[in-house]
């Protein structure tokens, strides 16, 4: 047989084994098509990941949560509150949940043949890329997880491509409450920003900052949480003291709870945003 003509055969043949045996559907292929969130770290990055008609169910904090970084995106979308009732009613074939998911969880889940994913939380960058590739693989959206974590690695480069003129020193405080130090994800954020966390430096108390640790301490500004939701929060009436209303006038920033909680790759959103504020601080404000 002349080579064109064998060429043009196994084309043929080629095209008749794919009419006969079609591409495998996603189903087919054992990716999950009812997939469960119970925890709402695991809600966001499900929703970023996943198609809508793949997510059976997320948690009951999930819309308000997912407003803060993509408007809309859980709405209409049956949601939970984590119970073993609703596990039952959603009867998904894949369910995310942290790494301290609850034991009866596992169990019900078992007898259910639907696994588990615990994702861990995130208190780094690295820690991110690791849990989006989890969920991303474990969904069936390899592709997609790998362009979200192109896009957060473009944007740190940047940051980190662009320093700052001056490291301004800064601390998370609403007033009286836990400040994140060395190894949060909040610290991670900070440095990203090019500023410097100084409930991380050495010998800084991590637990907690009163008015006069935060006086003596000087920071460039103050950060706090209050940007979730999309809603502001009220500081606490430490937060309200007169002499930190006084010092840090304009030099208070808020920031957004979700992505200083939840390892998504919008935490680098936060870094530049970080920037951005700090840059617009007044000269007099800044200098200290």
């Amino acid at each position: 047989m002349r080579p064109a003509l064998r060429t043009a055969v196994a084309g043929m043949a080629v095209a008749l084994m794919g009419a006969a045996f079609p591409p495998a559907s996603a189903a087919e292929r054992g990716v999950p098509q009812r997939i469960m969130s119970l925890n709402v770290c695991t809600d966001l990055l499900l929703l970023e990941l996943t198609p809508r008609s793949r997510i059976a169910s997320v948690t009951f904090l999930a819309p308000e949560a997912a407003q803060a970084l993509f408007p809309g995106a859980a709405a209409g979308i049956p949601l939970n509150h984590g119970s073993a009732e609703d596990i039952v009613n959603v009867k998904p074939d894949l369910i995310l949940d942290s790494g301290l998911s609850n034991p009866m969880i596992r169990r019900i889940a078992r007898r259910m043949d639907a696994p588990v994913v615990e994702v861990k939380n995130a208190d780094s960058f690295a820690d991110i890329r690791d849990v989006v590739r989890q969920v991303g693989a474990a969904v069936g959206e390899v592709a997609r997880a790998e362009a979200l974590i192109a896009r957060m690695d473009a944007t740190l480069a940047d940051l980190a491509a662009h320093p700052p003129p001056r490291r301004l020193r800064v601390v998370a405080w609403s007033g009286g409450s836990a400040v994140p130090g060395k190894g949060s994800l909040t610290d991670a954020i900070v440095t990203a920003a090019g500023a410097v966390n100084i409930a991380a430096q050495p010998g800084a108390a991590e637990s907690t900052f009163g008015v006069e640790e935060l006086l003596a301490a000087a920071p460039d500004a103050l950060l706090y949480g209050g940007a979730t939701l999309g809603r502001p929060s009220l500081l606490s009436d430490e937060g309200q003291h007169r002499a930190v209303r006084r010092l840090y006038a304009g030099r208070r920033i808020a920031y957004n709870d979700i992505t200083h909680t939840c390892g998504v790759p919008q935490s680098a959103d936060s870094a530049r945003d970080l920037r951005r504020a700090l840059a617009a601080l007044p000269a007099r404000e800044a200098a200290r």
